[in-house]
Formats: structure tokens, C-alpha cells, sequence
């Protein structure tokens, strides 16, 4: 009896010290809120989820067409006349916008009021003026179809660590740059609409494409009228008496090299981009200015220089290959101040062109302004609803990003309301980039030896003086734009602009989170990644969905990371609509077929751009061992996917080797064991007749345990062990 004992201690003290073993047995077990969504137990949906889409509600503003001006808030007695027109007395710049196209009859009306057409602009159905009595504006305002008698603007031009900082080139920060992925703008044609660019510069020859001279050929520039108006056709190089739209086009393209030949590190962010050098603005610059009458001629300039652009967007130059025809982007480092309480509401035609060009395929980059956080609304031009209004961050010269903060002088949002319902259109600015204290490429009137009123060239010239702004921050997103249009040539103006938005680095809490869960009122949707953005861009033109995405369908994970307690690798994010309603979120593992999430129940639906959340919780040990991509994309009710975002699941396989899903608790499963012998133990014991002492147990314990190890043991077989097989 004493030997039967001294056993059953035995396997007492094995269990405990194979208790440590225990992790090697690994049995299915269901996570507590968790219910499997296939029979392998790869998805997983937590309690009170389904497969059931919230009922979303559609937004107010897609139903109603109510015209521009009839909701503007720039006239706010709606008498089709700027409201700032109604208190200024005297002589202003005025223009007219038409409900219509501008056709000979309202020509016909003016010219018996005996009033001058400076220009016509036909993208916003717009006539421009020139100065004028504002006595007259009633009178205007009554002529056939005129529906705004609008009060011109005054046009302020907003300036080595920057190209980096924007990740296009790569740094020991940022080993992966935008130009590792093998595009830096080649092709790609930038309308720098400025100053002029002194394109004989050694880090900027070689790029003219094409130009106009706006200053020239709309009036009387005491510099250009000798010669009369310039040429029309792109033939024209304007050259630049200012240095601003050197430093700019600099910025988005500039190779580097200085006079000498030699490689400098004050490359642009898209360096084999061409120029398109439309002239906006004389040797002065731009406002305020003692001349008003070269103030107004520089919104003239301004507005018939866009309208140059808009005509000739698939124009083929003379003298250059196919691939180079035509313009791919505006870039825009001024603005047009409003006179209206509140800054623009992106309603008056500076405003609206830029939303034409958009529109007609041709992207467009414009500078927030300068005014700081309490400045009295954006720009007209940083206002447009459709073009990307970049603000700009102080790098505090590093390339590190993290101790970036938003520039003191960058304008900030949100944008006046325009009246149409949308409270989206407001969220002003997208994005933002370095522009505090940025090297300057040297136009002519720089350099002390550089004389440009009398044929100077700036071919001497190198990188001198810093300069910041929101000028200099706008050109580095142009030079990204002509990246992303390099990697992939069919993207649509919005899909560009989402893009940015998407692939930008999130900085600040969201300014108003009842409209976008992200934006911010000094970052906008965060600091530019040009090589998440270049890297998008190029996924897009491999899975052939270029013109395909639905930009307004919002999908945007906000965790990825494995439950501690279940084991599942939990993904969820939000998900909502901003024209319509999303359909489904789905998901694939790498080339896998698509798969779709589970959402949380809302009770009586959604309102207009509320977000709903999904989850993706995945069983880690059944995927293939290894990183595993996991995509995802939402569908609108057309089946229009949104843009994907992406996240990384770290795959075991050990699903598929031990046929097992989740392990239970090692402490527990050892303490059950215990309690199961032991349980045995009393029930032998109640059979023993003879007592047992301690010393007896004590002499053959060690012994007994070790014939019970060899017992239990599993003899070795003759065939040789299998070879592992390799992950």
C-alpha cells in the first residue's frame, strides 16, 4: 500500500513540474464577446455588431441648386451688388459676373454706357471693368442678366531643410523619400503663376515650356509698352524684376546646381519639372501700393493670366515633344484680399475661376495667406471650395518633423460660410508645408552685378537670403503634385487632393469634429508625405481604379493592434459619407478575395456626415506566418470604392499546424490538472487499508516519479525525425 502511495505523490509532483509545459497544448476556445464569422475562425465580430450598415441620411445641400449669388454671404441684401460697394464712395475696380455666357448683347449694353471692357472672363462669365464711380453701380447691376456687381480685389504676394522635411528627397530622418520611388516631376508642367521667372538661373534653366506675359498684354505696364502687347501663342519668356517667382518655382523645381556646376542641397521638391511662366504681377510685386491704378491692373492681370490658363491646358508648345504639351498644375503664392467683412466666402470670381481650372482637369495650389490665426478670413484665392489651399509649419530648420509647429503668420480656418448648406467647403486649409525661413533661388534683381532692366540673366546666380511664408510653402506641394501626376498621369484634380489630404501626417485635435473627425484648423488634414502620397498615387495606377474612386466616401482606420486578452488582431476605424452613403467596408489579406467588416448598430440611423465604426478583428494563428497586408476600402451605393487605406497584421500559422485556435490560460490549464490527480488521489485513498507514514513517502518519492517519467515516455522510433517545415 505504502508503494501505491508513494506513486500517486508521484504523479502529484509531475503534474507540477510539467505544468510549465503546458503552453505547448493550445485548444480552441471562443474569446467572451466573440462570435466566429467563418468556420476557420480567421474573422471574428464582436457582440452586438453585424453585417448590417447603419442607415445613413442623405445631406440637405446635394438637393438644392439655389444659384451662387443668390446665397452668398458677400451679399447679404441680395441686390446683386458686393455689400463693401455700398459704403465705398469714390472710383474702385469693378467687374461684373453674368448669370450667363457673356455674348455681344451685353457687350452692346456697356459700350452705350459708354464704359470700357478691359477683359472678359469666360470661365466665370465675367467682364472686367476697370476703374469706375461706384454711383454707378445700381445702373450695372439692373443690366440684363447681371447677377453681382463685384468690388475687385487687392492682389499680396506672400518665403535646402524644406525638400526633405516634405519626405520627396530621403534624409537620415526619413530614409524613404518620393524620389526612391523613382519620380521627381520629369514631364510634368507647373504654371508658376507670379512675378515672373528669371528661368536662366542654373538650377532652373533648360525647364521653360511655355509663357505669357498677363501684365503686358492687358494693359500698360510702363516696362512693356514699348513693345505693345506680347504674344498670345506661349512663345513669350517673361523674365522677373521682383525675385518672388524665382523663389517660388525654385521651391517646386530647382535641380540644385548653383554657377560653378556644383550640387547643392537646395533642390525643389520635384526637380525635372518644367515651367509654364505665366506673369501676374510687375517689377513692384504687389500691394498695398501709393498707385492704385497699378494696384487694380494686378487683379486684371491675375484673373486674364488664369483665364490664359485655362484656354491653353492641352495646348501643344512650339518646339517641344508631345509629352510636354499642355499644363498640369497652377501654383498660386499670392492672394486677393476681400473688402468684405469676414474675408471671401470662395463666391466672388477669383475665387470661382481657380474652381474652374479645377474642373477642367488642371489642379491647383494656393497659398493660405499670411495673416495668422486672427486674420479676417482666408484669401480669395486660399478660399476657392475646390482648389488645395496650403498652409504653411516653421521646421525650426530640421528635417525632423516632430518639432514642426504651425507658422505664426499662416492664415487659418475656417473659410466664411458661402450660404450653400456645406459645411465641408469651409475646411480651410487641406494641408501644410515648411515654409519659415526657406533658401531662395537668386532671380536677377538679387545679385548686386545683376542689372534685369537692362537684359540682366540670372545664369550667375545662386541660392541666397531666406525668406517665409505661405508663398514658400505652396510651391513645395506643386512639386508633389507633379510627382504624383508623373506616377500616375490619369488622376483626376480631386483625387489629388484627397490623396494629400489621406496620406498627410495628422498634427493638432480636430478644430471641428462635428464636420471631419481630422482636420484642423492650423494643419488642415495635417503636414504633406510626399512619399506616402507618390506611393499612393502609384497603387492607384497599378489596380487600374485611376478615375474609379469616389473621393467623398470616408474610410480611415484609428486602431490596429491585438487584443492582449483574446489574441484577435482588432482593426477598426470610421466610416461615413460625405456625398451620399456608404454601402460597405470590405477588406483583403494581400491578393485574397474581398471580405467584408462587421459595424456597430445605431439605433434610428445616422445624420449627414455622422460616422459609424467598423471592426476587422482578426485570428492571427490562422494567417500565414508573417507581415500579411491588410487593404480596405469602402463602397458607396454605386459600388464606387473610396480611396484604401492600409495596416499590417503579424501572422502565426499556427492554426493551420496544430489545428488549434485560441489558447486558454497556461496558470489555469496547469491548475486543473493538479486538482484532477489530486481528486484522483482521494478517491485511491479511501481504498488504502494500511496507513502510509511521511518517512516511507519520503524514501521512495524521487524514485517513483522517475519510473513514472519513463513509463509514460513514447519510445523513439526508427524512422528519422521529419525535417521543420520552413516559414
Amino acid at each position: 500500500m505504502g508503494k501505491n502511495m508513494r506513486r500517486m505523490l508521484a504523479v502529484v509532483v509531475l503534474a507540477m513540474l510539467m505544468g510549465p509545459v503546458t503552453g505547448s497544448l493550445v485548444i480552441k476556445s471562443q474569446p467572451a464577446g466573440w462570435d466566429a464569422v467563418d468556420a476557420e475562425g480567421v474573422q471574428w465580430m464582436p457582440s452586438g455588431y453585424s453585417f448590417d450598415v447603419p442607415e445613413q441620411a442623405e445631406a440637405v445641400w446635394l438637393s438644392d441648386n439655389t444659384p451662387w449669388w443668390e446665397r452668398t454671404s458677400l451679399d447679404q441684401n441680395r441686390n446683386g451688388i458686393h455689400d463693401s460697394l455700398e459704403t465705398f464712395e469714390g472710383i474702385t475696380g469693378i467687374g461684373l459676373s453674368y448669370g450667363v455666357e457673356v455674348a455681344e448683347n451685353h457687350l452692346a449694353q456697356l459700350e452705350a454706357l459708354e464704359l470700357s471692357v478691359v477683359d472678359v472672363i469666360e470661365s466665370v462669365n465675367a467682364v472686367l471693368l476697370g476703374q469706375l464711380n461706384v454711383s454707378m453701380v445700381s445702373q450695372l447691376a439692373a443690366l440684363e442678366d447681371v447677377v453681382m456687381v463685384e468690388r475687385y480685389g487687392n492682389i499680396v504676394f506672400y518665403g535646402d531643410i524644406q525638400t526633405p522635411a516634405v519626405k520627396a528627397r530621403n534624409s537620415s530622418f526619413y530614409p524613404m523619400g518620393a524620389w526612391d520611388l523613382g519620380f521627381t516631376g520629369a514631364n510634368v508642367n507647373i504654371a508658376m503663376v507670379d512675378t515672373g521667372v528669371d528661368n536662366e538661373h542654373p538650377g532652373l534653366n533648360e525647364k521653360f515650356i511655355a509663357g505669357y506675359d498677363a501684365v503686358c498684354y492687358v494693359h500698360t505696364d510702363p516696362l512693356c509698352t514699348a513693345g505693345g502687347a506680347r504674344e498670345t501663342d506661349g512663345t513669350y519668356d517673361p523674365d522677373d524684376g521682383n525675385q518672388h517667382g524665382t523663389a517660388c518655382m525654385g521651391m517646386a523645381a530647382a535641380t540644385g546646381v548653383d554657377a560653378s556646376g556644383a550640387q547643392t542641397d537646395f533642390y525643389g521638391s520635384a526637380p525635372d519639372a518644367d515651367l509654364v511662366d505665366v506673369r501676374i504681377g510687375t517689377d513692384l510685386g504687389a500691394g498695398p501700393f501709393e498707385n492704385y491704378v497699378i494696384e487694380q491692373e494686378f487683379y486684371e492681370s491675375a484673373m486674364n493670366g488664369l483665364q490664359w490658363i485655362i484656354d491653353n491646358k492641352d495646348t501643344a508648345w512650339q518646339g517641344v515633344d508631345e509629352e510636354s504639351y499642355g499644363i498640369d498644375i497652377i501654383s498660386l503664392s499670392w492672394g486677393i484680399t476681400s473688402h468684405e467683412g469676414g474675408g471671401s466666402d470662395g463666391e466672388d470670381m477669383h475665387s470661382r475661376i481657380l474652381n474652374e481650372a479645377m474642373e477642367a482637369g488642371v489642379v491647383v495650389s494656393a497659398a493660405a495667406g499670411n495673416d495668422g490665426p486672427d486674420n479676417d478670413g482666408l484669401s480669395g484665392m486660399g478660399s476657392s471650395s475646390l482648389s488645395i489651399t496650403v498652409g504653411a509649419t516653421d521646421d525650426k530648420n530640421t528635417i525632423d518633423r516632430s518639432d514642426d509647429t504651425v507658422a505664426s503668420y499662416s492664415s487659418r480656418g475656417e473659410r466664411r460660410d458661402n450660404g450653400d448648406g456645406n459645411p465641408l467647403n469651409e475646411l480651410k486649409p487641406e494641408v501644410s508645408a515648411p515654409g519659415t525661413n526657406i533658401v531662395q533661388a537668386e532671380g536677377c534683381v538679387t545679385s548686386g552685378g545683376c542689372v534685369n532692366l537692362a537684359g540682366g540673366s540670372a545664369e550667375d546666380n545662386g541660392y541666397t537670403g531666406r525668406g517665409s511664408g505661405t508663398s514658400y510653402a505652396t510651391p513645395a506641394v506643386s512639386g508633389i503634385l507633379a510627382m504624383m501626376i508623373e506616377a500616375n498621369p490619369d488622376l483626376t484634380p480631386a483625387e489629388m487632393k484627397e490623396i494629400l489630404k489621406l496620406t498627410a501626417e495628422r498634427r493638432g485635435e480636430p478644430s471641428n469634429a462635428a464636420v471631419d473627425p481630422f482636420w484642423n484648423r492650423d494643419f488642415g488634414w495635417g503636414m504633406v508625405d510626399a512619399y506616402e502620397a507618390v506611393k499612393l498615387s502609384m497603387y492607384l495606377a497599378e489596380s487600374n481604379l485611376t478615375g474609379t474612386v469616389d473621393v467623398y466616401s470616408q474610410v480611415h482606420i484609428s486602431n490596429s493592434s491585438v487584443n492582449e486578452s483574446t489574441g484577435l488582431h482588432e482593426i477598426r476605424g470610421l466610416a461615413w459619407g460625405q456625398s451620399g452613403s456608404i454601402a460597405s467596408v470590405e477588406f483583403r489579406i494581400g491578393d485574397g478575395p474581398w471580405m467584408e467588416a462587421t459595424y456597430e448598430t445605431v439605433e434610428g440611423g445616422l445624420a449627414a456626415l455622422e460616422r459609424f465604426e467598423w471592426v476587422v478583428a482578426l485570428n492571427p494563428a490562422e494567417l500565414e506566418a508573417g507581415n500579411q497586408t491588410v487593404e480596405i476600402r469602402g463602397l458607396n451605393d454605386q459600388g464606387a470604392p473610396s480611396l484604401p487605406v492600409f495596416t499590417t497584421v503579424m501572422g502565426t500559422g499556427e492554426g493551420d499546424a496544430s489545428g488549434a485556435g485560441f489558447g486558454v490560460n497556461l496558470g489555469t490549464l496547469s491548475m486543473v490538472l493538479i486538482l484532477l490527480i489530486l481528486l484522483g488521489l482521494l478517491v485511491q485513498g479511501s481504498r488504502i487499508d494500511e496507513p502510509s507514514t511521511l518517512h516511507s513517502l519520503n524514501d521512495g518519492l524521487v524514485e517513483d516519479a522517475v519510473l513514472l517519467e519513463n513509463e509514460t515516455k513514447p519510445k523513439a522510433k526508427s524512422k528519422p525525425a521529419e525535417k521543420s517545415k520552413k516559414s
